[in-house]
């Protein structure tokens, strides 16, 4: 008799704090809801459209900052408490390094920072070339005209989230800043 069972191949995320971001149409959402916060910021505070990318940026890396490399665990209770010793991004693609979605938050806070930081960008183009240096800012420093105070908040705040990504960061405690106990 033949197989008269269908083979299911299981989810690479077992993982139900971590699999939504395996939906089709996460990113594309990702990206309209910092679009539209944008628009929000710019409405409500009738601020320069670079003053309105900095609020952003700003409260991007602080809401994603928390949620993705400070906040440890997860909210169900399934999961038995495997998961509690690790951040959300340690928990992404199950540990797994340098996947797609991982590139893909990489690559937002250094796509936010561009029009932030376009003079920086002059003399770091003879260090890293011009195509990563395009891509290191490319929303931010053409609106903000350049202004110091927004390119510093803004440069670190990308400094800080980018190496918080690395590989080499995975499960590591700077200073022991929010160690286990």
């Amino acid at each position: 008799m033949a197989n008269l069972y269908v083979t299911a191949v299981p989810p690479a995320d077992l993982n139900r704090n971590t699999e939504w971001f395996m939906y089709p149409g996460v990113w594309t959402t990702y990206i309209l809801i910092l679009f539209f916060s944008w628009l929000i910021v710019l409405s409500i505070f009738a601020c320069s459209p670079g003053m309105a990318w900095t609020i952003v940026n700003l409260s991007h890396f602080a809401i994603t900052y928390h949620f993705f490399h400070w906040k440890k665990g997860t909210p169900f209770a399934e999961d038995q408490g495997i998961y509690n010793r690790l951040t959300w991004w340690e928990q992404m693609d199950n540990g797994k390094q340098l996947t797609r979605n991982r590139k893909f938050l990489t690559v937002v806070p250094l796509v936010l920072m561009h029009s932030i930081a376009k003079p920086f960008c002059v003399s770091f183009h003879v260090l890293v070339g011009t195509i990563k240096c395009a891509l290191l800012y490319l929303i931010a420093s053409h609106t903000t005209d350049y202004r110091h105070p927004m390119l510093f908040f803004n440069t670190v705040a990308v400094i800080v989230l980018v190496v918080a990504k690395f590989p080499n960061m995975h499960k590591v405690r700077i200073f022991g800043i929010n160690a286990d106990k």
